[in-house]
């Protein structure tokens, strides 16, 4: 693996610059500091601009969020799962177009045309585990192996031919797990630990066991606030079961989009959308979302789990990232939109010009 820079979380934390008005004003101007609120942080040209805690980190107890604060980021763990198949295919040992019964065993004979870079970009057809009937309610709180979760979907057909549409899919990254496991003969917590965590000095992004007591995990609530419904981590694996920080999130986003991580050529693909055979552009890389403000490219990943909402973005044009974790079920507003409101701040660009999520720029 080639050498990497040590991109430590402290520099943020100690050196940060006196807060921008104008962003500490959007984001406290939609969190009640008597609810779950967020841990928010802006960097722009490698400093940061924003770095603060809004609302409380236990509503209980009345602790207030702090940005040191870990919370569970859900589907932004996406992110990195598509970072260490992309390393292991800087490597020679995976090939995106090859198909995953060359990696994996006793795959169902209706996946055969299914590919490493299907699952990365949701285009494979295959049944959406989350979507299964009961699973929230039956299979979700209780502890499973990787095996155990696809299962019950073996069977399914697929909801159309790899390739011809986008499906956002959950069992994907569970497969990419089971991909990177057996390519690399280790445990895919173990795998983000050896090759991103740790060479990044990134030390508040673990795996999520909510077996196991995490210092600094803060709570998460649905709307009340009452606690957040449990959800056993097994079940969220390489789809959604990191923790994380804001300055750890942002100093990865920073190594991955520096070519830190894995190759020029893959962040360039990574960054670029996939295209269905009818020419329609997804809007979705290789395990990355992609939006536009202010005609600038925004790269990243956004998750819910648990009640938690977290959002992790940069301008690779401007050279700004934006990461917003929050802990309770929406109190602060659309993560997306806010994230997209502080890039626009950050840019120096009227706040009105951004539109909603799903609308075009």
């Amino acid at each position: 693996m080639k050498r990497l820079f040590l991109l430590a979380c402290l520099p943020f934390a100690v050196h940060a610059a006196p807060l921008t008005p104008t962003l500490d004003g959007l984001i406290a101007a939609r969190f009640n500091p008597g609810l779950p609120g967020v841990a928010a942080l802006v960097v722009k040209d490698g400093k940061p601009v924003l770095r603060k805690g809004y609302g409380l980190a236990n509503v209980e107890l009345n602790v207030a969020i702090k940005p040191e604060h870990l919370f569970r980021i859900g589907s932004t763990t996406k992110l990195f799962t598509a970072t260490a198949v992309l390393m292991l295919v800087d490597e020679g040992k995976l090939a995106l177009e090859a198909p995953i019964s060359r990696y994996l065993t006793n795959t169902p004979k209706q996946w055969e045309k299914v590919t490493v870079e299907h699952l990365l970009t949701h285009t494979s057809g295959i049944a959406n585990m989350t979507l299964e009937s009961g699973f929230w309610r039956t299979v979700a709180p209780l502890d499973h192996t990787l095996d155990e979760l696809i299962a019950p979907i073996l069977d399914k057909p697929l909801a159309f031919q790899p390739g011809t549409a986008f499906a956002y899919n959950n069992t994907g990254y569970i497969l990419l797990a089971m991909l990177i496991e057996k390519v690399s003969g280790r445990a895919y917590f173990d795998v983000v630990d050896q090759r991103i965590v740790k060479p990044l000095g990134l030390t508040h992004t673990v795996d999520g066991n909510t077996r196991a007591l995490i210092p600094g995990l803060v709570t998460g609530y649905r709307q009340g606030p009452t606690p957040a419904l449990f959800i056993s981590n097994t079940n969220l694996h390489a789809a959604g079961g990191l923790v994380s920080t804001v300055d750890d999130l942002a100093a990865f986003m920073q190594a991955l989009q520096a070519g830190k991580l894995v190759s020029p050529a893959l962040v360039r693909r990574m960054n670029t959308s996939y295209v269905l055979p009818n020419g329609e552009a997804t809007g979705y890389g290789l395990g990355t979302w992609l939006r536009t403000v202010n005609g600038h490219r925004l790269v990243g990943h956004g998750g819910y789990i648990l009640n938690f909402y977290s959002e992790l973005e940069m301008d690779i044009d401007a050279n700004i990232v934006a990461v917003t974790l929050h802990n309770g079920d929406r109190f602060g507003g659309d993560n997306e939109v806010l994230s997209k409101l502080l890039i626009s701040a950050a840019q120096g660009q009227p706040i009105n010009q951004v539109k909603p999520a799903g609308e075009p720029d």
